[in-house]
């Protein structure tokens, strides 16, 4: 049973472009900041006494792990500032320091995130300082610049509280709008 050529029939092979690969977001960063800061306090439970605007500069250090477009990480922020209370020119508050953790999603070359952490701040009354703490929450995003800059828009809260030596109980909300620029290593 000799037969002659037989045709079959195979089927194209459908080719799937692959995925745009996820911005890597995964490991050390660290940056500058420039700051809009203002807020308020409650002394004793009295108040708001508001303290002026102001602008800070800052610095900022963390390490980010990620899994898929989910990035989780933890982050020193340091935000430099000094602005004295309306009303009250002897009363300023100082500075801010946190230690935040991170979680976000990435959108292609963009990342959104939230954080909460603790924070610490001062208070100085007539050249004495009271250390305030408390924890800092906020939201923000960043987006990649070329292979490993990033710039980005951060909203954030601290609420702080202290004793002074008057014995006063200070309970101060302070507030940023941060424009932030780093580098991912």
């Amino acid at each position: 049973m000799a037969s002659g050529p037989v045709d079959t029939y195979e089927p194209p092979v459908a080719m799937v472009p692959p995925a745009d690969p996820v911005q890597d977001w995964s490991g050390f960063y660290g940056g500058l900041s420039y700051s809009s800061v203002r807020g308020s306090t409650y002394e004793n439970g009295v108040g708001p006494f508001n303290f002026g605007r102001d602008t800070g500069l800052g610095l900022f250090a963390g390490y980010n792990w990620q899994r898929g477009g989910l990035v989780y990480g933890a982050e020193l922020n340091y935000t430099n500032f000094s602005t004295a209370y309306t009303g009250f020119p002897t009363f300023s508050q100082n500075d801010s320091l946190e230690l935040r953790g991170r979680l976000g999603y990435v959108f292609d070359r963009v990342m959104v995130y939230g954080f909460v952490g603790g924070a610490r701040s001062t208070i100085d009354f007539v050249g004495t300082e009271t250390t305030q703490s408390g924890v800092s929450y906020g939201v923000g995003v960043q987006a990649m610049i070329g292979r490993s800059m990033f710039g980005g828009l951060e909203l954030a809260r601290r609420d702080v509280s202290g004793v002074t030596p008057v014995p006063n109980t200070e309970d101060t909300s302070i507030d940023t709008v941060s424009l932030r620029f780093g580098y991912q290593f």
